[in-house]
């Protein structure tokens, strides 16, 4: 059983939603059109084409059209089982049941409210030990959308994926068609024109980013966000050269830490770091035009867990620390606790190196693989890249299992409510 003002309110065929400008059609609103709180129908009956419709009882409202999917789809969610008792289980939704298409991956990455870190039986956490190799995948390949989703699905399994033979190109062209078609697009820096950033060797470079044979730390990109939100991926295309970066799994560290020193890992989950970057100072060595001056400081902690305490972000760069603010008889422990992490970042048992070249691009999980360069970089190492939203990535997804499994992207969106 609906309430009548949920189906006036909810329809999406064609008189109430625009197809081509996706949008409601404002007139035909409820709260536009004057419907009366007391809205009921007035006759309701079954279509040639199996569609339902309700006409009803005002004199504001066009009749409402509803396919049966999409009204399985809402009932479990919003409706009530038909006796009226509560206890009453109703059947799963048809997009579990008849299409068994498994969503759980992508909902740690919804957005909506109450959302949950990713659960432990879906993540492969790995160390600089360990036998775990990451998926790589071929440029062509992922022109399929079958292996385009299950790129999507082992990066936030694994956390890294590789994709080899990409197209020879000297500028972001190849990256900027990659992340648009298979990814999400890249995120807009408002402090530059392009999306990308881009990174060659410059001689006596006063950034460490462009200072390509001194060792850059590991860190997650955008610590320190121009938008407000971390980009949750991060995409690495070498157009030229050849080098060696080094990855961590910052939530296998994060998780260690917690068991070896569970006070360490409170510290570092409740207090914040404080740190601070100027989008125009941090890129002087940059080739690209940087014109509009952005200032930013932010407090985050460096782990970051959900309601359950479920770690599922680590935020943190080095470069752009600067003086905590944390009170006196909390810093010193504090800081004891962000060194046995960061050294734990940089210890042989957690730091894993790629080699890196021409031709070949780095995709990692923002939130959770920290980065860094170590050894010697060929002198041409040219290198572009830029992060990924989370809804940019997210909206990607849900196209790609529509296309692959026939799901419009709603029945997932309900599923992750």
């Amino acid at each position: 059983r609906f309430h009548a003002m949920w189906l006036r309110d909810a329809c999406r065929d064609p008189a109430h939603v625009s197809a081509a400008a996706g949008e409601r059609i404002l007139t035909a609103t409820p709260v536009v059109a004057g419907c009366p709180g007391s809205l009921g129908a007035k006759s309701v009956g079954v279509e040639s084409d199996g569609r339902l419709r309700i006409q009803w009882d005002d004199v504001v409202s066009q009749d409402s059209t509803f396919d049966a999917e999409f009204l399985r789809t809402y009932a479990n969610v919003v409706a009530q089982p038909i006796n009226g008792s509560a206890e009453v289980k109703a059947p799963a939704p048809p997009a579990a049941e008849e299409c068994r298409v498994d969503t759980e991956w992508l909902q740690p990455y919804s957005g909506y409210p109450g959302v949950r870190a990713p659960s432990p039986g879906s993540m492969r956490l790995w160390t600089g030990a360990d036998d775990l190799s990451w998926r790589h995948f071929s440029y062509q390949d992922i022109s399929d959308n079958h292996v385009n989703l299950e790129m999507l699905q082992c990066l936030v399994r694994d956390g890294v994926v590789v994709v080899n033979d990409m197209p020879d190109v000297s500028d972001a062209s190849a990256l900027l068609q990659f992340t648009d078609d298979h990814v999400g697009s890249l995120q807009k820096d408002p402090a530059r024109e392009e999306a990308n950033w881009k990174i060659t060797k410059k001689e006596g470079a006063q950034s460490i980013s462009y200072n390509k044979d001194a060792r850059l730390n590991n860190h997650t990109d955008q610590s320190i966000p121009s938008h407000g939100a971390v980009g949750l991926l991060l995409a690495i295309h070498y157009i030229d050269g050849h080098g060696h970066n080094t990855l961590v799994d910052g939530i296998a560290a994060g998780e260690a830490l917690r068991r070896r020193d569970p006070e360490a890992f409170r510290l570092l989950t409740t207090y914040a770091c404080d740190a601070e970057r100027d989008y125009i100072a941090s890129r002087v060595d940059a080739e690209q035009n940087h014109t509009n001056s952005l200032l930013i400081s932010t407090k985050y902690p460096i782990l970051q867990t959900d309601a359950d305490d479920a770690l599922w972000r680590v935020q943190y760069n080095e470069v752009f620390r600067t003086p905590s603010t944390l009170p006196y008889d909390v810093f010193m422990k504090w800081y004891e606790a962000y060194l046995k992490y960061v050294e734990m970042l940089h210890s042989p048992e957690f730091e894993r190196t790629v080699e890196m070249k021409a031709g070949r691009l780095l995709l990692m999980q923002n939130w959770r693989v920290l980065h860094g360069r170590a050894g010697k970089q060929s002198a041409s190492r040219t290198l572009v890249g830029g992060t990924i939203t989370r809804e940019n990535f997210y909206s990607k997804a849900c196209q790609l299992i529509s296309r692959v499994h026939g799901v419009e992207p709603y029945r997932v969106h309900v599923q992750h409510a």
